[in-house]
C-alpha cells in the first residue's frame, strides 16, 4: 500500500540533542520524519513530547492535506514528514564555520525510522546522510527496521564511508508471525538478519539491537538463537532491553489473541498491576543474555538497558556487579540510581573498579 506523506513545518533545529546519552547510543539525533511509516505497536515515540506538543499542528496538516484525522497508533499508510527537511539541514550546517560533531555520534534516527520507505524512495534519506557525511564530523549511527540497508546499493554506500557509519537493525524476535502483529510495515526479522549479515560480511561496522525482547521469547531457546543470529563477534556493541510500557500496553495487547501468552501476560502485569512479574522477566532476560556473553567472552560489548526502578528488592542481587547493565532510572545530576538497592550496587561496583 502506498503511503501518504503529510508535511508539517520544520522545527528550528534539525540536529538536536539526543536523550540517548544514558544509553550510550548518541549525542545528537536527526529525524527524517516526525511520525514514520512503520507502525510498531510498542513505539515509545507515539507518546513522546515531540508528538504531544505538535498534535494540533499535525491534526490540522492531516485535515488540510488528506481530509482525515490522525491517530498515532492506527494511522496506517500515513507518514508525518517535514517541509524541506533537507534544505533546513543544509541551511543549519551553513551557519557553522567549521564542521561540527568531532568526537560525537549522531543517530539517524532516534524517534522515528529514517529508512521509512517513502523517504528512502524520494531520496530524502540519502540526501540527509550525504549532508552529514560531507558537512559534519559526526560518527553516524543508523538504526532501522528496514532491510533495505542490506541491499547492494546501500551496502556499497556504507562501505564507501565505513569510517563514518555504524549500522544496526532493531530485532526482538526471530518469529516472523509474532513480529507481523507488532511491527506493521517493517521488514520481517528474517530479512533484517540477512541484511545485517550482508553489512557485516562487507566490513561495515554494525551493532546489535535486541529491543524490545518480549517475555514470550524467553519461553524457549529463541533468545539464544536471536543472540547468535546478530553475530556479536561482528558487532561493536550489543544493546538489549525488555518491553517497557509507554502508556501503550493496551495497544500492544490488542495485537494478540485473548488466549495467547502475551495477551495474558500484559493483562496480568499492567491490567492487574503485577509488578513482580515484570521484575522477574526483566531479571531473567538479563541473566540469559549475560550468561551467553560470558560464555562467548563479549561482556564488554553488552549494554542492557534497565529501568531499574521497577525491579523488586528480591531480584536486585541477580544483577551482581552490574556487568553490561546501563541503569536508566538515575538522577541526572548525580548519575545515581533512584532505586536505593541499585545505588548500593553502583557503589560496590565503583569500589571494585577502584
Amino acid at each position: 500500500m502506498k503511503a501518504t506523506l503529510v508535511t508539517v513545518p520544520n522545527r528550528k533545529t534539525v540536529i538536536a540533542p539526543s536523550s540517548w546519552g544514558t544509553k550510550e547510543l548518541a549525542d545528537r539525533h536527526v529525524e527524517g520524519v516526525m511520525h514514520c511509516e512503520f507502525k510498531c505497536a510498542y513505539c515509545s515515540s507515539n507518546a513522546a513530547s515531540h508528538m504531544r506538543f505538535s498534535r494540533t499542528k499535525i491534526n490540522q496538516a492531516v485535515l488540510d492535506q488528506c481530509g482525515g484525522r490522525f491517530d498515532p497508533h492506527r494511522s496506517d499508510g500515513l507518514v508525518i514528514g517535514f517541509d524541506d527537511v533537507v534544505d533546513a539541514l543544509r541551511t543549519e550546517l551553513n551557519d557553522h564555520h567549521h564542521k561540527p560533531g568531532k568526537g560525537m555520534t549522531v543517530v539517524y534516527s532516534q524517534l522515528t525510522d529514517g529508512f521509512s520507505p517513502t523517504i528512502v524512495k524520494d531520496g530524502t534519506t540519502r540526501r540527509i546522510l550525504d549532508l552529514l557525511v560531507d558537512r559534519t564530523e559526526y560518527r553516524i549511527r543508523v538504526l532501522t527496521k528496514n532491510a533495505v540497508v542490506g541491499s547492494p546499493q546501500w551496502v556499497r554506500y556504507f562501505t564507501r564511508h565505513a569510517d563514518r557509519f555504524v549500522v544496526g537493525l532493531s530485532i526482538g524476535t526471530l518469529d516472523d508471525a509474532f513480529a507481523k502483529r507488532l511491527e506493521k510495515g517493517t521488514s520481517l526479522p528474517g530479512a533484517r538478519i540477512r541484511a545485517l549479515h550482508r553489512l557485516q560480511d562487507a566490513g561495515v561496522p554494525t551493532f546489535g539491537m535486541l529491543c524490545p525482547v518480549f517475555p514470550s521469547v524467553l519461553e524457549s531457546d529463541e533468545l539464544e538463537r536471536l543472540i547468535a543470529a546478530v553475530r556479536p563477534e561482528f558487532c561493536g556493541r550489543v544493546w538489549s532491553e525488555p518491553y517497557n510500557n509507554r502508556s501503550n500496553w493496551r495497544v500492544v495487547r490488542d495485537c494478540f489473541d485473548r488466549k495467547s501468552f502475551t495477551y495474558d501476560w500484559l493483562t496480568r502485569v499492567y491490567g492487574e498491576g503485577n509488578k513482580l512479574e515484570w521484575s522477574q522477566y526483566a531479571t531473567n532476560l538479563y541473566q540469559r543474555i549475560i550468561s551467553v556473553a560470558k560464555a562467548e567472552k563479549w561482556c564488554d560489548k553488552l549494554r542492557y538497558l534497565l529501568y531499574e526502578e521497577g525491579i523488586a528488592d528480591s531480584h536486585v542481587p541477580d544483577f551482581g556487579g552490574l556487568e553490561g547493565v546501563l541503569l536508566q532510572s538515575i538522577d541526572k545530576k548525580t548519575g545515581i540510581s533512584v532505586n536505593p538497592k541499585f545505588a548500593e550496587l553502583q557503589q560496590r561496583a565503583q569500589l571494585t573498579v577502584a
